[in-house]
């Protein structure tokens, strides 16, 4: 299967001939390494099962006891297994992309520091279980960004503990052209409990340009003059944009010192896919470089200049040359 470019974008000009020479053989490579890992899983877990049926059979409370710590065993060296060699597929094939983009890239870079104004600006909440992945860095048409997949929980105390999912998606990071002199935040309306929402005692509503506006986003400021003109019809018809860019994916934003801090709750992205279906060639890395070129969409809408009237929304097209 060949590999067709998502958009003609300058920095896929290329990628159809690396896909050819260096992806394609690694793809090949990696779907062995994947058969073997699923092999070995399957005999694990069968072994595992024959030893609980063992344990089973013994009976009383010790057999049992032992039948599910044999199970629980066998389903974690199994899981082990898979894991590892869905890692080191990962990184060799999203590694070798990001690195042909001129990214740098990580796979489990623990908590990186710029995550932190994230939670300090209520764009995420409260979490104490974080998982890390899939780290990309560096510059888009001269636009420094970083981009890394959280997957955050929080675990209840007391007598009932419940461990939930309160964010599974993308933290993003651009540089903004010039600095700013207060911190302007954005989020989906709540509706009624905008009012929970306020960032810190700093900061104060503002109000939106039009009511379309209004309905679907909140926003406060630091500095209300500057937020005025931050949000201006032609940068909240780029958030619009961005939420359909990524599927409705609960938009927040943060303008604080010279960057731009965006949440999009939109699940693992950047991902190679389940280990039990083969690695398909061109298709795998086709949705690969699909993921790659949203988040350069992502970084011109926010940044870039639009050079289109606003008589619609926003498209992509309207600021990629701006």
């Amino acid at each position: 299967m060949h590999l067709s470019p998502p958009s003609s974008r300058a920095a896929f000009a290329n990628t159809p001939a690396f896909f050819d020479g260096t992806i394609a053989p690694l793809i090949a490579r990696a779907e062995q390494r994947r058969r073997r890992a699923v092999r070995d899983a399957g005999l694990i877990a069968a072994a595992g099962a024959a030893v609980v049926a063992v344990f089973l059979v013994i009976g009383g409370d010790g057999g049992v006891i032992a039948a599910m710590v044999a199970g629980l065993i066998a389903v974690g060296v199994a899981g082990a297994r898979l894991n590892r060699t869905r890692g080191e597929i990962t990184d060799a094939i999203i590694g070798r992309f990001a690195g042909h983009l001129g990214f740098d890239y990580a796979r489990s870079p623990g908590r990186p520091f710029y995550t932190e104004p994230f939670s300090r600006f209520g764009l995420l909440p409260r979490f104490n279980r974080e998982r890390w992945e899939d780290e990309i860095a560096g510059a888009h048409d001269g636009v420094r960004f970083s981009l890394i997949e959280a997957h955050l929980k929080y675990r209840s105390g007391g007598r009932k503990k419940r461990t939930r999912t309160v964010f599974h998606g993308q933290l993003i990071v651009i540089d903004y052209p010039r600095p700013f002199a207060g911190t302007t935040i954005i989020k989906r309306d709540a509706s009624v409990l905008n009012g929970l929402g306020r960032p810190g005692k700093a900061f104060r509503r503002v109000g939106l340009v039009s009511s379309k506006f209004e309905k679907a986003f909140e926003a406060w400021s630091t500095d209300q003059v500057e937020a005025r003109a931050l949000l201006d019809p032609v940068m909240l018809e780029r958030f619009a944009e961005l939420e359909r860019l990524f599927d409705g994916a609960k938009l927040r934003v943060a303008f604080a010192d010279a960057k731009l801090y965006i949440a999009l709750e939109n699940g693992d992205r950047l991902s190679i896919g389940t280990m039990f279906r083969p690695i398909d060639g061109a298709a795998r890395a086709d949705r690969l470089l699909k993921e790659f070129d949203l988040i350069f969409d992502l970084i011109d809408v926010a940044a870039r200049r639009a050079n289109a009237p606003l008589d619609g929304v926003l498209s992509v097209g309207d600021v990629r040359a701006g």
